[in-house]
């Protein structure tokens, strides 16, 4: 299994970054934010110069994603006010990433 280039691994390495921060920052608060060490890791091992499809599917991802995430933050603003915003966004655009990445690059 290659590790370079190899976007099911990346997007997948977002998924549990993704909850890892949401766990980390519910029970730590700011501290948890560290749990974005294991997305850069990911980042730096697993990206390359992508291709014309691959770059597609990424701009696919990233749209998707925009749109999911502002339906999520919507939910986030009017049942849990108390929530932190910015823990929100990052745990949550983690995870929405993560599992549109995978099921996009999984389908190829």
């Amino acid at each position: 299994m290659k590790i370079r280039g190899n976007n099911t691994l990346f997007f997948s390495l977002e998924l549990i970054s993704g909850i890892l921060v949401f766990i980390l920052t519910l029970s730590f608060g700011d501290i948890g934010l560290f749990g974005l060490a294991l997305f850069f890791i990911g980042l730096i091992f697993t990206r390359n110069k992508p291709d014309e499809r691959e770059m597609i599917l990424l701009f696919k991802v990233t749209a998707l994603e925009a749109s999911f995430l502002g339906a999520i933050m919507a939910i986030i603003y009017f049942k849990f006010p108390g929530y932190n915003w910015f823990h929100g966004f990052v745990s949550f655009g983690l995870i929405t990433r993560g599992i549109l990445g995978v099921v996009h690059f999984l389908k190829v």
